[in-house]
């Protein structure tokens, strides 16, 4: 009965286009899906982590158009999975995880590992249900079409022949607009002299439109993290990166209106919305909007929705703005260490400036993301909306599986390599072309910036030092540790076409005008 389910489940994914399935297995059913959809020229990629795996997958399907696809067991595989599940749905990434379950029929007399996994999967998914004897195809099919209908998010199907399964909700509709408020809109756009133009992740699938509508229009363009390369960086357009801190508040203060496109308030950093002018924000579905204050919302598809509504006023910003120069300021900041973390970004961007970048979550994205300078979107992948550490290793894979013929770069520090170090061995098994660059100066940085008095000392925030070099090189990785230039540039030579992590002995009190500077 298992095995006709999973024949049918690996039917539909051949059919939705997967080739890729990521996981770590327990047995039984789970064996069986892998095996059929192998049989079908799936392959399947055997992570150490269950939400490392899902990572991995959301990644996948994100860069390729798809969605990812991850097999995981019952219990603990679920809930070590809840993690990538959340980074799923909160950084808007496609995933399907099916997971297996105690069977319906068996559920009175097996305690073990038996918890009610759909209930448990739900707040971090768009969707939970069980998938069944009944039409199973067609339920999985529903799931793909939920994960990747905007917002893109985790659906979780728990595996159950012995049940007759759930089908997936159809997603929502989109609201069409009222004339009355495109003609607010209109109004407020035209009267405007200094408007600001913010971003977001959602614009993403309608970057080329987006681009040729704003480009040479004089108006200043932030994007978000996720929507970085949308606006060509080396564009006279381009004012830096929205993240609801310090660095863009000058501009935005000055604005008369600004205006979101693709804007998600998963996005920005907690906090108030100090801004007085007018709001208006253009999305492709009904975003929530509060932490944007009262603004002007529209929904419809961005290509037409900038036809109708952006007609500026010639008499734009007629005094000029002044551009935030975050990336050069980072560049030129002071420092006595031989080895900084901008000089690990600017010599990476050297040498391998068309790589895909994954960036973990602590204080090296406040120099990686404004120092990565791109011209074109995609190319640049962060978890922002949940903010994990122990994104970018499994990101990194996830990349390089989609494009095994592209270099994979893997920003990632101390903290958040330690928490899927054994995604190591990944690498060599599969001899992905990532080079991990470690920002290695063994602690939590970034918490240690903001820890007051009274808040646990050094054994709060730090570790011993490890030499994360020995570590790769243990698990079969060429590795080198570098202390300054010299070495980093080496190290990054001899990376070029393989599997290789970079162990970057830094000085973490570098980050204090570093964290200054962008945020204040």
């Amino acid at each position: 009965m298992s095995q006709d389910l999973a024949h049918s489940l690996a039917i539909a994914l051949k059919h939705a286009g997967v080739t890729t399935i990521f996981g770590v297995p327990g047995g039984g059913p789970n064996l069986q899906m892998i095996g059929a959809a192998e049989e079908l020229g799936i392959d399947f990629v055997l992570a150490h982590g269950e939400s490392a795996a899902c990572v991995m997958a959301s990644t996948h399907g994100k860069l390729t158009g798809g969605v990812g696809v991850a097999v995981v067991t019952r219990g603990p595989g679920l809930t070590s999975a809840i993690n990538g599940l959340a980074q799923a749905t909160l950084d808007r990434a496609p995933l399907v995880l099916i997971s297996d379950t105690v069977p319906a029929e068996q559920s009175e007399r097996t305690a073990h590992q038996r918890l009610d996994q759909v209930a448990t999967a739900a707040p971090v998914t768009k969707w939970s249900g069980v998938l069944g004897c009944q039409d199973p195809t067609k339920v999985v099919a529903a799931a793909i079409a939920l994960a990747t209908a905007a917002p893109q998010g985790a659906v979780h199907l728990a595996f159950d022949p012995t049940q007759p399964g759930d089908m997936p909700p159809t997603p929502p509709r989109k609201d069409d607009t009222d004339e009355n408020e495109l003609q607010r809109i209109r109004t407020l756009i035209s009267a405007a002299r200094q408007p600001v133009i913010i971003i977001g992740l959602d614009a993403m699938p309608a970057a080329d439109a987006i681009r040729a509508a704003l480009l040479d229009t004089g108006v200043p363009i932030l994007v978000t993290y996720e929507a970085k390369g949308i606006i060509p960086e080396s564009s006279a357009n381009y004012a830096g990166f929205f993240t609801g801190v310090k660095a863009e508040m000058p501009l935005l203060q000055a604005a008369d209106l600004i205006i979101g496109i693709g804007l998600d308030s998963v996005e920005p950093m907690p906090g108030p919305w100090p801004y007085s002018a007018d709001v208006v924000l253009l999305h492709s579905y009904l975003v929530e909007t509060a932490y944007f204050g009262s603004p002007t919302r529209i929904v419809g598809q961005y290509e037409s929705l900038i036809s109708e509504v952006l007609s500026l006023s010639p008499d734009i910003w007629p005094n000029g703005f002044v551009r935030p120069h975050l990336a050069d300021s980072l560049d030129r900041l002071p420092s006595s260490s031989t080895l900084t973390p901008q000089d690990l970004v600017s010599s990476a961007h050297e040498h391998f400036p068309s790589a895909i970048v994954t960036v973990d979550a602590g204080a090296h994205m406040l120099v990686a993301m404004p120092m990565w300078r791109v011209e074109d979107p995609g190319s640049v992948l962060i978890s922002n909306g949940l903010a994990t550490m122990g994104f970018a290793l499994p990101a990194a894979i996830g990349a390089a599986t989609a494009f095994p013929d592209r270099k994979v770069i893997c920003f990632v520090g101390d903290g958040g390599l330690g928490m899927v170090l054994g995604e190591l061995e990944v690498l060599h098994r599969r001899q992905l072309n990532v080079t991990v660059i470690v920002f290695n100066d063994a602690s939590l940085s970034l918490i240690k910036l903001k820890q007051g008095e009274r808040q646990g000392g050094h054994g709060a925030v730090g570790y011993s030092p490890i030499s994360f070099a020995g570590v790769a090189s243990a698990m079969g990785i060429e590795s080198a540790t570098a202390r300054n230039r010299s070495e980093l540039t080496a190290s990054l030579t001899q990376s070029s076409d393989r599997p290789f992590l970079i162990d970057a002995c830094i000085d973490g009190s570098d980050y204090v005008a570093i964290m200054e500077l962008a945020r204040g």
